[in-house]
């Protein structure tokens, strides 16, 4: 047999399996990402609250000395931002925060801004630096909050019924578009759904952590 021979048997088979290779390469990346709707409102390996969820909305202390019991608004849905002084990509979402305290009003949804991780000197501090005195600032004195809720990771938002049923959660809105992310909450702000009757029960527990 001439050299030419087992070339031009061994060719085809090579480029059979090169092509065999590139598919199966092909398919396994695709079944491997995580869709882009999952990594949008929630991000991979952030343990938290689900939609459905059931908690105890606390009472929580503002600067000025006053109390808020999340569970006794007048509004039969609140949006929360939870947040550390220490936490600097945070203040990174401030216009956003801005534009939700906004929306929030147009649409009877409260809108409150809380702390989980400081005391309330470090929040003085903080709300000089960025000018936010405007905004419905509230902090937990006795640290509670954050184990309470399940809050692993800051900036989280969340949007609650009266009742305590969490509606929604997003981490991170700064990971994409702050217009997007606007646009993605004020979808929410239009949720009708039946709402189960409160559980008293508090999920979970845990530590935030920042990014």
């Amino acid at each position: 047999m001439t050299a030419k021979g087992p070339l031009s048997i061994l060719l085809p088979i090579a480029v059979f399996l090169i092509a065999a290779g590139a598919v199966y390469f092909s398919f396994t990346q695709r079944s491997t990402e995580v869709p882009e709707q999952q990594t949008r409102d929630k991000i991979p390996g952030v343990e938290g609250l689900n939609e459905g969820d059931v908690v105890d909305l606390p009472t929580l202390s503002s600067l000025d000395g006053q109390t808020v019991s999340l569970h006794q608004l007048k509004e039969n849905r609140v949006l929360c931002v939870f947040f550390s002084p220490s936490c600097s990509g945070c203040t990174k979402d401030v216009e956003l925060w801005r534009d939700l305290k906004g929306e929030s009003a147009k649409r009877g949804v409260a809108f409150y801004i809380i702390d989980v991780g400081s005391d309330s000197e470090a929040l003085k501090k903080l709300v000089a630096a960025y000018k936010l005195e405007a905004l419905p600032i509230l902090f937990d004195p006795n640290h509670r909050i954050g184990p309470a809720l399940k809050i692993n990771f800051v900036p989280s938002y969340l949007l609650f019924a009266s009742n305590g049923k969490v509606l929604h959660r997003w981490d991170g809105i700064r990971n994409y578009e702050r217009a997007k992310g606007f646009e993605q909450i004020k979808k929410f702000f239009q949720y009708n759904s039946a709402l189960p009757q409160k559980s008293g029960a508090i999920l979970g527990s845990g530590q935030y952590r920042e990014r």
